[in-house]
């Protein structure tokens, strides 16, 4: 059998790796298909039938399909200096979906529109890296590089909370299907455990 998982990219980084090996250790005779979506395509793929499990962080209620927060994500504002501050003609806006834009744009109600907006957590770091700038990233991805020094969280930024969400179809009880989902409920409350209330 098969079992495809979408997800966020940022989910793929660290999280959904350790599923993965988790599965191949307890279900070798799995074959596993990895796909990396933003939620509109997972949503689709879920009910259509072709995605068997979708992680994302601002999934829409559909009839049929079961959603689950498995943790929540810490988002903090990192530069590539450390003086740097908001308002930054430097800041490039992640975007993360609504429930971010909606704690960004209370927290700085007169930040004028970005010169850079992307959709990809891996191509804002990267313009981050190599050319300068302030954006806002899950305290799990960038906690490596603020302690290699390659960045800096931003002292006194406001940290916003973002969920994330496993959905899977509530219509199906294969013994796979349902230990996959298990696997991951598990990973979400061993980070829920390592990041704290």
């Amino acid at each position: 059998g098969t079992l495809t998982l979408s997800g966020r990219l940022a989910l793929w980084d660290g999280f959904l790796p350790q599923w993965v090996a988790r599965m191949r250790g307890t279900h070798p005779d799995i074959s596993l298909r990895l796909e990396v979506g933003f939620e509109e395509g997972i949503m689709q793929g879920l009910v259509q039938g072709t995605v068997d499990i979708g992680m994302m962080y601002t999934p829409g209620s559909r009839p049929g399909l079961g959603i689950e927060s498995l943790f929540e994500e810490r988002l903090v504002l990192v530069s590539s200096e450390p003086s740097r501050r908001l308002p930054d003609e430097g800041y490039i806006h992640m975007d993360w979906g609504p429930e971010f834009h909606a704690q960004f744009t209370a927290s700085f109600p007169q930040m004028p529109p970005p010169a850079i907006t992307a959709n990809m957590g891996w191509v804002v770091m990267q313009q981050i890296l190599h050319c300068g700038g302030t954006a806002y990233f899950p305290l799990r991805i960038v906690r490596g590089l603020i302690d290699e020094g390659q960045i800096w969280q931003v002292p006194g930024s406001p940290v916003f909370s973002l969920a994330a969400f496993m959905v899977f179809p509530l219509d199906r009880d294969e013994d796979t299907l349902a230990s996959a989902l298990a696997s991951l409920r598990a990973l979400g409350a061993e980070e829920r455990s390592a990041t704290g209330p």
